[in-house]
């Protein structure tokens, strides 16, 4: 039962996440050396699977305090795993913003690209590598 909740989750949440623009999810905090750190969720971008979950988020999912169908009830860090390597490559904020929205755009486009909060696309396309 725990694998199919954590599935839902996964999948929910992915949804989410590619279909909303009303959720924290299109920033980085680009100085974070390690992108899985703090994330209570790291999901597969390729397949929308769970690669990993806090106890705490499962915990959450059994006693009805995260609905798998809506993703309402999570805020928190997600890590997204790119490369297919169980390791997160980027994460960002699920809910979390002023009121559950995004953080706010002039918090993700001033200040330097590839140093602290910053677009997730600008993180990918100038930051990556460099």
């Amino acid at each position: 039962m725990r694998a199919r909740l954590t599935g839902m989750i996964g999948g929910v949440a992915l949804s989410l996440v590619l279909a909303s623009t009303a959720l924290a999810t299109n920033c980085v905090n680009a100085s974070k050396h390690e992108q899985g750190d703090g994330a209570q969720v790291v999901i597969d971008a390729a397949t929308g699977d769970i690669v990993w979950a806090t106890p705490g988020v499962l915990h959450r999912v059994e006693l009805g305090l995260i609905d798998p169908d809506t993703g309402e009830g999570f805020h928190g860090i997600v890590g997204f795993d790119f490369d297919g390597d169980g390791v997160a490559d980027a994460s960002s904020w699920f809910g979390v913003g002023p009121e559950g929205d995004e953080i706010p755009e002039n918090a993700q486009w001033n200040g330097p690209a590839c140093r602290g909060i910053t677009n997730i696309e600008t993180y990918f396309t100038e930051c990556l590598g460099s």
